[in-house]
């Protein structure tokens, strides 16, 4: 059986992981399809939008893919009980479950269901190469169980301090008009120890399922995307000749994105933008939050933020 190459972008929310998911989404031969894990709730039990901006039941792509795969568009009820049983098989208490490479019916009728259902979207789409930024480091396993699917993770990480205080936002950056939506938001200790946690698992599950991984810093991409990018695209057997020129322009330090449409099924608001965007170091925090919040965040995360060089 051919496998699909699906790019697994897993990390902790906060982290840019929408704009990455979408920049090699934007690679000939891929497709970025957001956050998959929430994507049945948020796009068919609360009728959310695509990255396409058209209702994720009237997504041509995502409409494609879930009748090849389920029969037919599930009702919000089953969507509503399929994200239960994700939510049940993937929650971070379940990480030592994982690690300890047990398994069972649930899991491997999950891991098969999500096989199908990428392998419907990259024929829906004509592309080779599926971009999944669902982030929870149980998810990413869940993937590599199946046959389906030859997964290879982008370990994306932020320094845990910018993190912190992106969690503090009521918005996202760069939304697009007609598309907004509220942030959910997290104290500075909770994303601490969210960003510790998933430092810690995504880099132990991906070994224990022998997945390729490759890391990389939020910071160093938005600094230099091009050479980001051509890194991402050798290991997930994108790099064509001329590829990542399509996408990246300018200079390091000043550099424009020119990002195809994706079909991001949930994600970060601004999963909708794409054309030209120019990219920025964004280190608001390091002028804006209060010092004893930071202080907080570094002591928190102090015995994982040396292994990422922060």
């Amino acid at each position: 059986m051919s496998r699909t190459t699906v790019v697994y972008v897993a990390g902790t929310g906060r982290s840019g992981s929408t704009l990455l998911g979408n920049t090699i989404g934007s690679l000939p031969g891929a497709l970025s399809v957001g956050e998959v894990k929430l994507g049945f709730r948020r796009g068919l039990v609360e009728d959310g939008f695509c990255g396409c901006r058209r209702l994720v039941r009237e997504c041509p792509v995502w409409t494609s893919a879930l009748t090849e795969t389920f029969g037919a568009i599930p009702t919000r009820a089953e969507a509503a009980r399929l994200d239960d049983r994700l939510a049940a098989a993937v929650r971070t208490r379940t990480t030592p479950w994982w690690l300890a490479a047990r398994t069972s019916t649930e899991v491997a009728e999950l891991s098969d269901l999500l096989g199908r259902l990428l392998t419907a979207l990259a024929r829906a789409a004509d592309v080779e190469v599926i971009v999944d930024s669902s982030k929870l480091p149980a998810y990413g396993a869940l993937l590599a169980r199946s046959d389906r699917l030859d997964v290879r993770t982008v370990h994306l990480v932020r320094d845990p301090r910018a993190v912190a205080w992106s969690w503090q936002r009521h918005s996202a950056s760069q939304q697009v008009s007609g598309f907004e939506e509220d942030m959910e938001r997290f104290s500075p200790v909770k994303s601490s120890l969210m960003w510790l946690e998933s430092s810690s698992s995504v880099a132990a599950l991906a070994r224990r399922d022998h997945r390729g991984r490759i890391v990389v810093r939020y910071e160093d991409f938005v600094a230099d995307p091009r050479e980001t990018l051509h890194r991402i695209a050798e290991f997930a057997g994108l790099d064509r000749p001329g590829a990542v020129d399509r996408i990246v322009g300018g200079t390091p330090g000043a550099s424009e994105l020119s990002l195809a449409d994706s079909h991001a099924v949930a994600g970060n608001p601004n999963r909708v933008r794409s054309g030209p965007i120019m990219v920025r170091s964004d280190d608001e925090w390091a002028s804006r939050m209060p010092t004893s919040e930071r202080r907080m965040v570094s002591a928190i995360t102090a015995a994982r933020r040396w292994v990422h060089g922060y």
